[in-house]
């Protein structure tokens, strides 16, 4: 069986796109991340203002303490 040759030209366009990729793929997950933060923090502010609304609510009816 003879072995695949695999020029140096084809060798270095290869690692060119893995680390084209990569940088992708990190620079993806960063802004993932980043946002979902944001996303977090706006969906517990959201859970807080309908706590405070039953709350409220409760507080107006004679709900129990």
């Amino acid at each position: 069986m003879n072995p695949v040759v695999i020029s140096k030209t084809a060798a270095n366009h290869f690692n060119r796109i893995l680390l084209c990729g990569s940088a992708l793929m990190v620079t993806a997950a960063l802004a993932l991340s980043t946002t979902s933060c944001a996303t977090s923090k706006g969906f517990g502010r959201d859970v807080k203002k309908v706590g405070n609304k039953i709350e409220n609510a409760a507080d107006r009816t004679g709900g129990a303490n």
